[in-house]
């Protein structure tokens, strides 16, 4: 990522943090006048979203330090951690919002003010709904990971600002009608109807980020493809002389490559293995731009990084 691309990074996580700011302190005051559960949950949300903003910030900044005296390979893994926590927290109080409504709807539902709550389900939605177009356009430009998942949350924060909107107006003109009693119903309902709309994505995402902050591997249609390019590379070193390890982590990916050279191997000096990491280098760089690799040429088996009996 170069300067300008760190830049628009740091200006739209800034604007993202402003936004939440104000989502959050917009949830807290129409959930005091309308008395909704639903948009309390929505508040919530941002504010969530709010406190992961600036812990984004600050990794924003770490991930471009290549090591410290502490961290030697870097944090890069910070960005998976950091997803891990958010998916977690929001986890928690979508449970505890669907316990609340549960209990709710069990006691006879909640008194709304379905109107004042239709006011908040359109402003909220046009601002969701703006941020994520602006949080998109910069993650393009930026080419960054963390403003994709902002971009993301937006989205999906305005789309449920929007099912707010349409439900209560719902409601609001169910008031008059012989379904009146049904309204003190909604509210709980569209809480339990907002969990189950909100979940999948966060779970989804969880089982990547875990994957990453466990150190798995990458999917197997990766690993071949890489496979593919370092052969490709190394000719005429067969395969079975190749020992490949992959990590992704955040918006890296860390490659180590064994090559075991038969004593009569084509190599002749240092800068002949060179030229091979750069052959490596140059084919894999489109699949992955931001890659870290390590190349070991190796006449001894027991350098390979394999456990040895």
């Amino acid at each position: 990522m170069n300067k300008t691309q760190e830049k628009i990074e740091s200006r739209a996580l800034r604007a993202s943090a402003w936004g939440y700011l104000f989502m959050a302190l917009l949830g807290g005051l129409f959930f005091y006048l309308a008395r909704s559960e639903a948009i309390l949950l929505d508040g919530i949300y941002s504010f969530i979203s709010l406190l992961m903003t600036f812990l984004a910030q600050r990794v924003s900044l770490l991930v471009h330090t290549p090591y410290t005296d502490s961290f030697h390979f870097g944090f890069a893994h910070f960005e998976p951690l950091l997803n891990v926590v958010r998916i977690l927290l929001i986890l928690a109080i979508t449970g505890f919002a669907t316990v609340s409504a549960i209990v709710a709807l069990l006691s006879g539902g909640r008194a709304l003010n379905a109107d004042t709550a239709v006011i908040y389900g359109l402003v909220a939605a046009a601002g969701c709904l703006a941020m994520a177009w602006r949080q998109r356009r910069a993650s393009r430009q930026a080419t960054s990971p963390i403003l994709a998942v902002d971009a993301h949350n937006w989205l999906i924060d305005g789309v449920l600002s929007s099912g707010v909107a349409v439900t209560f107006f719902a409601a609001y003109l169910l008031r008059s009608s012989a379904y009146a009693d049904w309204i003190a119903y909604v509210d709980p309902l569209l809480v339990i109807v907002m969990v189950a709309l909100l979940l999948p994505t966060p779970l989804k995402s969880l089982g990547e980020n875990l994957r990453e902050v466990l150190m798995q591997a990458p999917s197997p249609e990766m690993q071949a493809e890489i496979r593919q390019k370092i052969v490709q590379a190394v000719e005429p070193v067969a395969e079975e002389q190749l020992y490949i390890r992959m990590l992704p982590v955040g918006r890296f990916l860390y490659l180590q490559v064994h090559i075991l050279l038969p004593a009569d191997a084509p190599l002749q000096g240092i800068e002949e293995c060179d030229r091979v990491r750069e052959r490596i280098h140059e084919g894999l760089k489109e699949l992955h731009p931001r890659l870290t690799l390590d190349v070991v040429f190796t006449a001894d088996e027991r350098w390979l990084g394999l456990e040895m009996a």
